[in-house]
């Protein structure tokens, strides 16, 4: 028997924090194109959190993102995604503003200013997004977040927003990289094992991958329950992430302080068509944060019903 890295007597508290998928046309696109839109992915420094993986961009929940959503009558989970947005990329999610905005933020050499003080004094606010998940930091993890993942599609005519695209500047106490990606080009480089993914960024990436066109991006539509994996090593040194819906996924209702044992069967298996399976196989990292050559295997009813 295997133990799964789960103690949940002794779990800590996840951070709440929030989390943007950002989507953005390919200038140029033409119907045989294999992808028309790109997706804004943001390289995490060695050290921090996610360590040297690709991620989306996204931070802790601050006192100002309630304060802000108050008035603005704004999700503060969302307010939160579109700041730390700012704060990472230089990138703007809000309604449309004077481009002069921009050319001043590119201009300073220091800190950004703050996100809060910049909507007040150019009149603007953060445009909306959709909710497509909320992810829990395994309860074995010391570190741990409740993030929610929201999704912001830039539209072909959205000119404030399509001229910020090239103008981006990292955070560089937390990345040293961003760029505009598409699905299948970040999934096929972690595939190679040259690009390190954690499971939530994987998952949404795989599901976002079913959709050639940005304009059809409207219909991804997933289940807001909570997904709080359990890492189970396997026997053959890969990690299976078991995922809610699993058939060996544990009831949380269970005792289980002193860790649960999974068989190593368990966690074999995706060669088959079985159904009740809902789990992503990859391989760590060993130089990195997150794991390599992922596969998400999904066979379980209530899956599927909302993708």
């Amino acid at each position: 028997m295997l133990k799964a890295s789960a103690r949940l007597a002794t779990a800590v508290v996840p951070r709440v924090s929030a989390s943007m998928v950002v989507t953005a046309p390919i200038a140029g696109a033409t119907e045989s194109t294999a992808y028309n839109y790109r997706v804004l992915m943001v390289r995490r420094a060695e050290g921090g959190s996610f360590e040297s993986a690709l991620v989306f961009p996204g931070g802790v929940e601050e006192a100002d993102d309630y304060r802000d959503a108050a008035r603005w009558q704004m999700d503060a989970h969302k307010v939160c995604a579109v700041r730390e947005t700012f704060e990472e990329t230089g990138l703007l999610l809000t309604s449309a503003s004077d481009l002069n905005i921009q050319r001043k933020i590119q201009s300073q050499a220091e800190a950004l200013p703050s996100f809060s003080d910049l909507c007040t004094q150019s009149g603007i606010r953060p445009l909306d997004s959709q909710s497509i998940g909320r992810w829990i930091t395994p309860r074995a993890k010391q570190s741990r977040f409740d993030t929610r993942f929201f999704m912001l599609n830039i539209g072909d005519t959205d000119k404030f927003l399509l001229d910020q695209l090239d103008s981006g500047r990292i955070q560089l106490s937390e990345l040293v990289a961003m760029d505009w990606l598409r699905p299948d080009e970040v999934l096929r480089a972690n595939a190679q094992s040259q690009t390190a993914l954690f499971p939530p960024q994987f998952y949404i990436l795989t599901q976002l991958a079913r959709f050639k066109r940005w304009q059809d991006l409207v219909r991804y539509n997933p289940s807001m329950s909570p997904i709080e994996p359990l890492l189970c090593p396997r026997s053959d040194g890969k990690v299976v992430a078991l995922l809610p819906g699993d058939r060996a996924y544990p009831d949380r209702e269970q005792p289980t302080s002193s860790g649960l044992a999974i068989s190593d069967a368990d966690l074999f298996g995706e060669d088959r068509v079985e159904s009740g399976m809902h789990r992503i196989v990859m391989k760590p990292a060993k130089k990195a944060g997150g794991f390599y050559a992922a596969s998400l295997h999904q066979s379980y009813l209530t899956a599927t019903a909302n993708l």
